[in-house]
């Protein structure tokens, strides 16, 4: 592997649908040399596979419902604990059985298990359930 190899892989590693044209634009090879160049270092398993990185948004989260019911309630004293948790983008007291339905975006299963240990510990919680949502249908 010589420099050009090192600059091609560079150069791919940083955006991988670069076209082979403007990377023989860079390096000041021909387009056919510089995809010589590619086909013998995918042949040799230098380059294994193409591939993406997706922006940590809506594809990558896990969603989460948490209905809590407390003995007694009282949302000024819960309310604190639930400001401290920056994945819970919603919460809302309800009146029947349930006192407060929680909404939660988190970016793995393991921290959704962070924060129903966080959940709890709430004071005066009588009973705690963990909805997953599965999809997205509005």
């Amino acid at each position: 592997m010589d420099k050009f190899d090192r600059t091609i892989i560079d150069l791919l590693v940083a955006n991988s649908r670069r076209s082979i044209a403007s990377i023989g634009d860079d390096i000041g090879l021909s387009r056919t040399a510089v995809n010589d160049r590619i086909q013998r270092l995918k042949e040799s398993g230098i380059i294994q596979r193409y591939t993406i990185d997706v922006a940590s948004d809506d594809l990558s989260k896990v969603t989460v419902y948490f209905q809590l019911t407390f003995r007694p309630f009282d949302a000024k004293l819960i309310a604190p604990y639930l400001q401290g948790i920056n994945e819970i983008t919603h919460a809302h007291t309800l009146c029947g059985d349930t006192d407060l339905i929680i909404y939660v975006e988190a970016n793995s299963m393991t921290r959704i298990s962070q924060i129903r240990e966080l959940l709890s510990a709430l004071p005066d919680l009588d009973k705690l359930q963990t909805f997953t949502a599965l999809d997205t249908l509005i």
